[in-house]
């Protein structure tokens, strides 16, 4: 069937189709007419202040002007160079995971867990080394990465081992699981982030102090955990039966069974919806703004209540979600493609 064909037969098959079909053209173009004048041909590129901003285009000067808050916070300009080397140590440790033939990648993840919050410790905080900068000047899109990378890192090994203990044949520990799973995924992250920056503070003994951020982690790794415990517990129910009898023929106790058997399956049949829970965590930290923290998003209204940039929220706003969708979708395309690498059933109409 050709193009034509199948436009006709999906778009203009009825006199009512073809005039919706039609409308949605006409009310597409209009609104994709506006957007390019405003966004690119009437925009604003170049100025120091929003007396350069126009009537009917966009003043993508303040997003110019004040990159380096989106990116950095409130981080000092001249130790910038600490955060990047940061991220470029945490990602040339990952080069592990992409080599072939390397085993035990289970304790290269291990080395991770303690690994990147010491660069993060000293890089940024300063750790004894550098000079010291307070976690309160940490902000922008190093924030929503800090806090998404140790988040999800610590979560998903306490998801698996929830999910485990969930069906474990030993009441305490199957009880005690399904305890902190209930009970995480019944409370509002909102809540969650409350409690961790305004309430533990009051418990902690007197003269001993976590930093907000190392708080805000474990609560939000808490919560994350909960949610990813229950996608991983779909995955083992999904696996028949036979692999935990076949397992159990061939010797291999509890630990072995899962290591070896039991959850390499499992990560295959859950790899898209982990995906999809990583997405929405990586967006859910944007609350923290509600605790004074300014991570990318929360930090637009700082920047815009600057008296030279005054009314320039949109245009950060839509900075925002653009980096945003941007990081969102790169997750969705590295989960697509682990899917289709991880598939090894042949697909329908293959010969067997």
């Amino acid at each position: 069937m050709t193009l034509i064909k199948k436009i006709k037969k999906d778009y203009f098959n009825s006199p009512l189709n073809s005039i919706l079909t039609l409308l949605v053209i006409f009310l597409l173009t209009k609104v994709g007419i506006w957007f390019v004048n405003w966004a690119f041909i009437n925009a604003v590129w170049v100025g120091d202040s929003a007396a350069v901003a126009t009537k009917n285009g966009a003043t993508w000067a303040f997003i110019v002007n004040k990159i380096r808050f989106f990116m950095f916070g409130f981080f000092p300009k001249d130790q910038i160079w600490r955060i990047i080397v940061a991220i470029v140590l945490i990602a040339m440790s990952m080069i592990p995971y992409f080599i072939k033939g390397i085993k035990y990648k289970i304790f290269i993840f291990a080395g991770h867990m303690l690994l990147w919050p010491l660069i993060i410790f000293i890089m940024l905080s300063g750790g004894g080394i550098f000079e010291k900068v307070s976690t309160n000047d940490w902000g922008g899109l190093t924030l929503t990465i800090i806090l998404s990378l140790l988040g999800l890192l610590y979560s998903f090994p306490i998801g698996v081992v929830l999910a485990l203990s969930r069906r474990s044949e030993l009441p305490v520990i199957r009880g005690l699981s399904i305890a902190y799973i209930e009970f995480f995924r019944g409370i509002p992250l909102i809540t969650i982030l409350f409690m961790s920056s305004v309430v533990v503070p009051f418990f902690l003994p007197e003269g001993v102090a976590i930093d907000k951020i190392v708080r805000v982690v474990i609560g939000m790794t808490f919560f994350q955990s909960a949610y990813l415990a229950e996608v991983i517990r779909g995955g083992l129910q999904a696996i028949p039966k036979g692999q935990y009898e076949a397992a159990e023929s061939l010797g291999f106790r509890f630990g072995l069974q899962s290591y070896l058997i039991i959850l390499p399956q499992v990560f295959k049949i859950t790899v898209s919806n982990i995906g999809g829970i990583s997405i929405s965590f990586i967006k859910d930290t944007t609350l923290v703004l509600i605790i004074g923290m300014f991570d990318l998003l929360g930090i637009v209204n700082p920047l815009a209540s600057d008296s030279n940039w005054l009314g320039m929220e949109p245009e950060g706003l839509i900075f925002a979600g653009i980096v945003y969708w941007l990081i969102c979708y790169s997750i969705s395309r590295i989960t697509d493609k682990a899917e289709d690498k991880l598939n090894t059933l042949p697909e329908s109409g293959d010969k067997k």
